[in-house]
């Protein structure tokens, strides 16, 4: 099934949403973050109070347009936005693992002052399958190839994905369902980045059986293999240590 999502998968995977009192959503304009703002919209409770942030990188021409289309959407919906801006300097390598930590180190500050207890992101199922093959090319052991954990932290708020069951196809089709149109980062197609080379390798694997669903599925199983050896590491040193 490639189609929107529906209200009843909406309310089972915003649950974790409900424990907190308020919280952000991380929304850079593409489709998937602006499914995120769309489904969090429409399911809203009374709780948590929702913002909604975007981070304005300045890598490209046209990223302060994106960041207030964002704002625009965010107002049809009758939430808070906020721009946050970042100026890079003048990266030769690396450039998108730098502007990733400057990116949360923004957003986790700007959940501090507004008092926000958590971020939540629009990571999903291809991005699980996308990390768990470049850990796994780099020889990654158990705790690399958990890829990335529906909860985590960053600098002292708690950030949570929601959207990692889900797959590409259906935030696309959950944006195009609800008439908001996104925008598109040139380098998703830029082959001198890992990921995006391994995004274009999928469909190969996908042949091989080795399918996103697949690839997302045995990186949730090592990771719960992680956590159960956390537990039990944990549970020995209460018990026995001095």
């Amino acid at each position: 099934m490639q189609g929107p999502l529906s209200p009843n998968e909406v309310s089972e995977l915003f649950v974790p949403l409900e424990q907190y009192r308020s919280v952000a959503l991380a929304v850079s304009g593409g489709p998937d973050s602006l499914a995120l703002l769309d489904l969090v919209a429409r399911w809203r409770h009374a709780s948590p109070a929702i913002g909604v942030v975007t981070v304005d990188h300045g890598l490209r021409a046209g990223s302060r347009g994106e960041a207030e289309m964002v704002g625009r959407v965010a107002a049809r919906y009758g939430l808070p936005h906020t721009i946050l801006s970042w100026s890079p300097s003048n990266l030769k390598t690396g450039v998108q693992e730098h502007a990733r930590v400057a990116r949360y180190d923004l957003m986790a500050a700007h959940c501090h002052e507004q008092g926000h207890e958590a971020l939540v992101t629009a990571h999903h199922l291809d991005d699980q399958a996308e990390t768990f093959l470049m850990r796994l090319a780099r020889g990654s052991g158990l705790d690399g190839l958990a890829a990335i954990p529906e909860r985590g932290a960053w600098a002292g708020i708690a950030v949570l994905r929601p959207l990692l069951g889900v797959t590409k196809a259906r935030l696309v089709a959950t944006v195009e369902a609800a008439g908001l149109a996104f925008a598109s980062d040139p380098s998703n197609v830029d082959e001198r980045f890992e990921r995006v080379r391994i995004r274009r390798s999928l469909s190969a694997f996908a042949r091989l059986g080795l399918t996103p669903e697949a690839l997302a599925r045995s990186a949730q199983r090592l990771r719960r293999a992680r956590e159960a050896l956390d537990g039990g590491a944990d549970a020995f040193l209460a018990r026995d240590a001095a």
